[in-house]
C-alpha cells in the first residue's frame, strides 16, 4: 500500500451517486472517536461482503512494511491511524474505503473517502484531474448487534437549499451543473450537522443509499 494509490475520486464508489459530497473532512481531531465493535467481518441486507479492519491492522501488515516508509506514508499513517479500512464486496466488484468514525452529541458519524481498487486502472493524464470528496454517513450500533449506516442524501440536502432553509457554503459542479459539492470548513459542516441533528423533519435521514450489518 503506497499513498500514491490512493483514489481520490467519490464517483467512483460503487454506491448510488445521490450521496452528499464534500470537499473537507466532516470531523474534526477533537469529535474521532474509535469504535472497537465495529470491526470484523460482516453481511449487509443484500448478502454482500463487508470487511472493517483497524487501520493501525492494516499499516502493521508484514507486506505493507517492505523497506523504508517514505514520508507520505507517514502522514497517511498519522491522519488515520484512529480509522477503518472497509472493503466492500459486491459480486465481483471489491471497493476500498477509508472510513473516519467520530461522534456529535450522541450521534456516530463516519466520514468516509475511497480507496485504491487493483481492478481500477486509471491513466495517468486522468489522475491529474482528479479530487477527493468525503461522504457522510450515520452510524448505528443496533440493540440486535446489527449496525445501520446511512448515507446522507443529496436529496435532503437540495430541499433545504431550494427551501432556503440552510445557508452552508458549496458549489454546484458536474457536466450539468446539478451535483452539490459543500465547500464549508470542517468546523462549518459540524455547525451544521448539530443543528440538522435537532431538526423536526422526520425525513431527515431517508436515504436510498442504506445498508444493515450482521455480523458474519
Amino acid at each position: 500500500m503506497k499513498t500514491k494509490h490512493i483514489i481520490l475520486v467519490l464517483s467512483l464508489i460503487v454506491f448510488n451517486s445521490c450521496i452528499v459530497k464534500s470537499l473537507n473532512p466532516f470531523y474534526t481531531k477533537d469529535t474521532v472517536k474509535h469504535i472497537e465493535s465495529l470491526i470484523g467481518e460482516w453481511k449487509d441486507n443484500s448478502n454482500n461482503s463487508w470487511t472493517i479492519i483497524s487501520t493501525k491492522a492494516e499499516f502493521s501488515k508484514p507486506e505493507n512494511n517492505k523497506g523504508e516508509i517514505s514520508k507520505e506514508e507517514k502522514i497517511l499513517r498519522e491522519q488515520f491511524k484512529n480509522s477503518y479500512f472497509v472493503e466492500y464486496k459486491k459480486k465481483k466488484e471489491t471497493s476500498t474505503f477509508i472510513a473516519t468514525p467520530f461522534k456529535i452529541g450522541n450521534q456516530y458519524f463516519l466520514d468516509f473517502i475511497p480507496f485504491n481498487s487493483e481492478n481500477i486502472d486509471l491513466s495517468s493524464l486522468m489522475k491529474y484531474h482528479i479530487i477527493y470528496t468525503h461522504s457522510l454517513v450515520k452510524l448505528d450500533m443496533l440493540n440486535d448487534g446489527t449496525v445501520s449506516i446511512k448515507w446522507f442524501d443529496e436529496k435532503r440536502l437540495e430541499k433545504l437549499f431550494t427551501e432556503k432553509k440552510i445557508k452552508i457554503k458549496h458549489k454546484k459542479v458536474g457536466a450539468m451543473k446539478d451535483d452539490i459539492l459543500l465547500t464549508a470548513t470542517s468546523e462549518g459542516l459540524q455547525q451544521f450537522l448539530k443543528k440538522y441533528m435537532v431538526s423536526e423533519s422526520a425525513e431527515k435521514w431517508q436515504t436510498e443509499t442504506k445498508f444493515t450489518l450482521t455480523k458474519s
